[in-house]
Order: C-alpha cells, then sequence, then structure tokens
C-alpha cells in the first residue's frame, strides 16, 4: 500500500467500530478476519485478540513518526512497541480455542514480552546494517541514556528472564505448556531462516568463513 493508499489505513480502525465499508480490498479482507474472531474464540478471548490488532493499526499512525524521545518518558518506547507489536493477538493465537483461559492468562504480560522483545533481538544486526534509529531498541537506548550495546544486554537479560517466567506459569499445564513451547521453537526457527534478519552472517562470521 503506498501514496495516498496509505491515508485509509488511518480511518481502518473509525470504519470498523462504526461498520462501515473500508476504502482498500486488503484493508475489507481485515475488516472481515476481525469480525470473524469471535466465531473461533471464547468472547474475552476474541475482545483481546481484536484490541490488539485494532491497536496495532493505531501505530501505524504517521503523528508519532519522528518524534524525539524524552528521557523523562523511559516508559514510552515499552507502550509504543506494546501498540505496534500485536504481541496480544500472536500470544492468544498460541493455545487452543478450548484450553481454558486461567490456564494461560497469567503468563499474558511475560509472554508478551517474549514475542515482542525477542523479536527486536534477532532483528538488531539487520537493523543495525540499515541504519535504523526509530525500532525499540534504538528508543529504548535513547530514553535510558544507555549505549544501544547496553540497550541489547540489558532487553536480553529481561527477555530470557520473561522466557524462563512463561515456561514456569504453564509448566502445570501440559497443553498449553506445549503449545508454547511449540510456538516458540517456530518463533526462532522463523527468524533463523528468514534472509530477512540476516542471521546466516553472523553464523558465517562466528564461524570464520
Amino acid at each position: 500500500m503506498k501514496g495516498q493508499d496509505i491515508t485509509h489505513v488511518y480511518h481502518f480502525n473509525e470504519r470498523f467500530v462504526s461498520c462501515q465499508p473500508q476504502a482498500d480490498p486488503v484493508l475489507s479482507g481485515l475488516d472481515v478476519l476481525l469480525r470473524e474472531v469471535v466465531h473461533h474464540y471464547p468472547p474475552l478471548v476474541s475482545n483481546l485478540i481484536v484490541a490488539s490488532s485494532l491497536n496495532f493499526v493505531s501505530s501505524l499512525d504517521h503523528e508519532t513518526k519522528g518524534m524525539k524521545i524524552l528521557v523523562d518518558a523511559p516508559l514510552y518506547p515499552e507502550y509504543s512497541r506494546l501498540l505496534s507489536g500485536l504481541a496480544d493477538a500472536y500470544g492468544l493465537f498460541i493455545f487452543p480455542p478450548a484450553l481454558p483461559l486461567g490456564e494461560y492468562i497469567q503468563c499474558m504480560p511475560d509472554l508478551r514480552s517474549v514475542i515482542n522483545h525477542a523479536n527486536d533481538i534477532l532483528s538488531y544486526y539487520k537493523e543495525e546494517l540499515e541504519g535504523e534509529t526509530v525500532n525499540y531498541l534504538s528508543l529504548m537506548a535513547v530514553s535510558l541514556g544507555l549505549t544501544k550495546q547496553d540497550a541489547l544486554h540489558q532487553l536480553s537479560e529481561k527477555t530470557v528472564q520473561a522466557y524462563h517466567n512463561t515456561l514456569q506459569i504453564l509448566r502445570p499445564h501440559i497443553e498449553a505448556c506445549d503449545a508454547f513451547l511449540g510456538f516458540f521453537h517456530g518463533y526462532f526457527q522463523f527468524h533463523s531462516a528468514s534472509r530477512r534478519y540476516k542471521l546466516e552472517e553472523i553464523m558465517l562470521e562466528k564461524s570464520g568463513y
């Protein structure tokens, strides 16, 4: 979607909640899919999935692009990442719809961190090569007064802890735990295998070739 078509994205949520037709066929497809979620998941889960998806669309708005990040707002990067990461939707999609919500809902704050920040960490090399300055790690470094390397180290430790917290919460519930482990294995493999992230360059460098 390019040019003036992107303006249709900014009006997606407004049209969605007012049941107005979308102005782009791709957005119309998304509209239909979000309205179908309720037919596949329990009410609370479907509400959270739709809310997460609408937050993602909100994060695409141009109003905050290029905004100066303040040292006095250290939590803003996390808030921004929460909106843009779709982590609640991704996280809820992990678990079978018939699984009782009580078996996994308490892991969601940690699981959200795992989903968002594993991506941030695995994207770091590619984004540094491309000179990215508005990604999560860049915003985190600025808001906390850190170098990017220090921010990466801090985020890595936080994400590892969130992973272990998620496992600890899910361990008593075998089906939920297996679903998470299967997801995480695939999530990591996806990043490792995708040329987009250029991780093979790091592996070659480490191996000396």
